[in-house]
């Protein structure tokens, strides 16, 4: 099992969307990618930046040209028909509010870092049953990995309620990774499924974006996604999201107050 992470959204003022990508059979998906680039020629002519690449990176955030969306819709197709998962998590930032990630008198900064970190962790937590010796991927240009998201993963699910590291931990390791490689085709999806759910809820005007976050939303009508506005997936809780849309999920997440502390005994 791999699990590749990613986000879109962060620097927005209106929705953040973080997304994992779940994969039983890495090395098929993988493969077929990579066949689907070869076909059409889609090649790296960037030799500068990433010169050790034979593909040009499929990056949501810069598709430009109908060849853009050509590739991402057959990587769609590629996906659908695959056993891996898409599991998101989606924030409002205008019902963000930090004090529920910290204490009155902690900087903001680290109550946003905190928030990060607890978001990822609900987004994996239900899945975690299901999951056997993984590998955990996260882009390591992303504020995920800038906010040490790893490192608060990889202690909660590798050690008991206790602060004792579990001996069989369900994920074995944790690895930032560089996604224009190409060995990571499938972090690559995983920006492209982020970016089309990110794309549904602030549309640009960018065709080509467009025309791929239609060509998938039309497609999960056969999984039961009938809308992609925020109301339809807002009528599913938490725990009943993933049961309802088992292929392709978007939570939307909302604060929940604190229960009140208890007053000691004097």
């Amino acid at each position: 099992m791999r699990i590749y992470a990613d986000e879109s959204g962060t620097h927005g003022h209106d929705w953040l969307v973080i997304g994992m990508l779940f994969l039983p059979n890495h090395a098929s998906l993988h493969r077929d990618l990579c066949r689907i680039k070869e076909d059409a020629g889609y090649l790296n002519r960037q030799p500068r930046r990433t010169r050790n690449a034979r593909y040009k990176e499929t990056h949501f955030s810069a598709f430009r040209a109908w060849k853009d969306a050509e590739i991402a819709e057959r990587w769609i197709d590629r996906f659908l028909a695959s056993q891996s998962v898409f599991r998101s998590i989606v924030v409002d930032w205008s019902i963000f509010q930090p004090k529920y990630f910290g204490k009155v008198f902690d900087p903001d900064a680290l109550k946003k870092r905190r928030a990060y970190k607890k978001w990822a962790e609900m987004l994996l937590q239900p899945e975690i049953s299901r999951i056997r010796n993984a590998v955990f991927y996260l882009d390591r240009l992303r504020i995920l990995h800038g906010y040490d998201v790893l490192d608060h993963l990889q202690y909660h699910f590798s050690h008991d309620g206790l602060g004792r590291k579990r001996k069989k931990p369900r994920i074995l390791e944790f690895k930032a990774a560089q996604s224009w490689k190409d060995a990571n085709q499938c972090l690559q999806l995983c920006d492209l499924l982020v970016g089309c759910v990110y794309q549904s809820l602030n549309p640009s005007t960018n065709k080509a974006k467009l025309r791929v976050t239609d060509y998938l939303y039309d497609k999960l009508r056969d999984y039961g996604v009938r809308d992609r506005s925020p109301g339809f997936w807002k009528q599913f809780a938490e725990a009943r999201v993933s049961d309802h849309f088992p292929k392709f999920s978007e939570w939307f997440w909302k604060p929940k107050e604190k229960k009140g502390m208890r007053k000691k005994k004097t």
